[in-house]
């Protein structure tokens, strides 16, 4: 594997409000007693690495979920790439072990990255000549790791039609051998309706689609939802989705209609994450940079959302709130 240089960047003071229940200096006394050490960047703040945040919250009682997450949604345009990406290095910031799948031949997850996939092993190549799942990985960070694209993977819905591949286990069944080395799989895929999407769906535990509030947006919505309720119905599947609403503006009277909209709809409804991840330029910025957000010393509102999503799919929101009510310090 490669090794690319990644940072990480939770602060003794962010863990404060993340764990719940303790103070910056009792998390202080957390990593001296646990010997975890602190990084100090050019600013001389303090940062505590991925592994050291694993290892307090573990210490606390903290299980990390082992899931499978893809990115879905018919209508390009609406930030699935840039949401996936966000996720991820968050998720690896608390922590977790990461595997980043990028199936879009576009490659703009990959290059989020900043890793030059064009000679690599992609899906295409596993898919086709077999390969093992290891032979595709590059390592980003120590525990966030992906498996690239570049537009090989173009030819990859013509393999898929043209084999006898058995696409409800076919992604499962290639990660086998490396699945136990992560917690999340996040896969980012194309806008569109074909055989890796649904490969892709039929992998996954949990499906996010992220839609913006603008009526293009709401029709690609129903229809991707549409059609994955027919490959679970299919397949005989128990994946379930979660709505994200990304890109929202508070400023736009379409934003609070549509989401209004939505929400007189029961069946919709439910699949709503609880909150949403407002429009930044910091995210453009920071792509154009190739950083995250959280590179970035600036605060950020998009930076906040990013953060509750990460922990709520971690399932941190929900154990925090267990802690608090145990009372433990």
């Amino acid at each position: 594997m490669t090794q690319i240089q990644f940072g990480s960047s939770i602060t003794p003071a962010e863990l404060t409000g993340t764990l719940g229940g303790i103070t910056i200096q009792g998390v202080y006394k957390a990593l001296r007693s646990l010997q975890i050490p602190t990084e100090a960047t050019s600013t001389r703040r303090k940062l505590v690495p991925s592994k050291g945040v694993r290892k307090l919250f573990e210490d606390r009682g903290f299980v990390y979920p082992k899931q499978n997450l893809s990115f879905q949604i018919v209508k390009g345009g609406t930030g699935k790439t840039s949401l996936s990406y966000s996720l991820a290095v968050r998720a690896y910031q608390y922590g977790a072990r990461v595997l980043c799948i990028d199936f879009d031949q576009q490659g703009n997850l990959t290059r989020s990255f900043n890793v030059e996939a064009r000679d690599r092993p992609v899906w295409l190549n596993l898919f086709r000549d077999r390969l093992d799942a290891s032979q595709g990985v590059v390592e980003v960070a120590d525990t966030l790791h992906l498996i690239p694209s570049n537009l090989n993977n173009s030819r990859l819905d013509v393999e898929l039609t043209g084999s006898a591949s058995n696409l409800r286990d076919m992604i499962r069944d290639k990660l086998a051998d490396i699945r136990d080395r992560y917690d999340l799989v996040i896969m980012d895929c194309p806008p569109a309706i074909n055989k890796i999407n649904t490969a892709a769906a039929c992998a996954s535990d949990r499906i996010i689609v992220p839609v913006n509030p603008d009526p293009y947006a709401m029709d690609g919505l129903d229809f991707t939802i549409t059609e994955l309720e027919r490959i679970r119905a299919d397949f005989k599947l128990g994946f379930d989705f979660r709505i994200v609403w990304n890109r929202y503006d508070a400023r736009e009277r379409l934003g609070m209609y549509y989401i209004h909209e939505l929400a007189k709809r029961p069946e919709r409804a439910e699949m709503v994450l609880p909150f949403v991840i407002r429009t930044d330029s910091s995210v453009k910025n920071a792509i154009f940079d190739s950083k995250s957000v959280f590179d970035l010393n600036k605060k950020s509102v998009v930076r906040e959302d990013i953060d509750q999503f990460a922990k709520e799919i971690l399932g941190v929101n929900a154990w925090k709130e267990s802690q608090i009510s145990g009372g433990q310090a």
